[in-house]
């Protein structure tokens, strides 16, 4: 099982992914950690979670 820190840097990588053409630097301090962490409870994958936040599980 990932730890909450290990986790927290898979969803900051896949946000650099995702928003790269937005922005050129997400930091572990951009991220908004407790409107996350119920997604990381939950059992989500960071790329789970990530999708969920931007709205695309649909």
């Amino acid at each position: 099982m990932q730890t909450w820190t290990e986790w927290q840097i898979e969803i900051v990588t896949a946000l650099r992914e995702d928003l790269d053409q937005f922005t050129h630097y997400i930091s572990m301090d951009d991220v908004d950690w407790a409107a996350f962490r119920p997604f990381f409870l939950e059992g989500r994958t960071a790329r789970s979670a990530v999708d969920r936040a931007l709205e695309r599980d649909f």
